[in-house]
């Protein structure tokens, strides 16, 4: 398997409106530690070269937050989407060569083994990108997007839930938003995505699009456990990240 540098992007700009909070939604509290607090230290058990972690809404919040040394923070002034979000990572990774992991800052859940399957998978395929999905055949995931494929079960692209034909909403594989990439052609990728979409937001599933159209390849790993690509996004959620922590 070729050893190759990593890099982990942490999206955590999001203001968390249905939170009904005055801080930001990376800070909020889950069983005595923010949000954040658990996804950098699964990140820790990966030995990542760098982490960058993207900040927006109440950055300085963050950054005092966490004062660690070792952390790149990059602030996206306007929150236009997950695309736009990574894209700002560009300038400070440029001398970067190696994979990039992008998650997102508000699943606690996330286990270190699924990352470094992931991660391993990405590199012994050799792959342009990498996701992490999830098989869920009892319905109870209702706001992800799908992972679109063909008839050989080749991914084909990512649609958003709010994107999606009533056909495509049928598509019982999820994006977990977990992805890895082959950083050679991660920027250039991204340079290109385009806002024509129901919320106007630069989407990081779109370059899934790209990869696909011009023949570069695309893998996954899925998991069964849908906890563990459990996003909060509501009181409700956190309280319901409190049970399964508890357990």
């Amino acid at each position: 398997m070729p050893q190759k540098n990593l890099a982990v992007i942490i999206l955590a700009a999001g203001k968390g409106t249905r939170m009904k909070s005055p801080l930001a939604k990376v800070l909020q509290p889950l069983s005595g530690k923010t949000l954040l607090y658990y996804v950098l230290e699964t990140v820790q058990e990966l030995s990542a070269d760098r982490v960058s972690v993207v900040v927006g809404f109440q950055a300085d919040k963050v950054k005092a937050t966490f004062p660690d040394p070792k952390l790149e923070f990059v602030e996206q002034k306007e929150q236009l989407g997950t695309g736009h979000a990574a894209q700002q990572t560009e300038s400070c990774l440029k001398d970067f060569e190696g994979d990039i992991l992008v998650l997102c800052g508000d699943m606690p859940l996330i286990r270190p083994a699924t990352l470094k399957n992931l991660i391993q998978k990405h590199r012994q395929s050799e792959a342009a990108c990498t996701l992490l999905t999830l098989k869920d055949k009892k319905g109870e995931i209702k706001d992800f997007g799908r992972i679109l494929r063909d008839g050989n079960q080749s991914i084909t692209g990512i649609v958003e839930h709010k994107d999606a034909t009533e056909e495509e909403k049928k598509v019982e594989e999820y994006n977990s938003g977990v992805y890895c990439f082959d950083k050679r052609l991660f920027y250039k990728v991204l340079s290109g995505v385009g806002n024509s979409n129901s919320q106007n937001e630069y989407y990081l599933t779109d370059t899934i699009k790209y990869f696909v159209q011009n023949k570069h390849s695309v893998q996954s790993v899925q998991t069964d456990d849908s906890d563990e690509i459990f996003g909060i996004n509501s009181p409700e959620d956190l309280k319901k990240a409190e049970q399964l922590l508890s357990c």
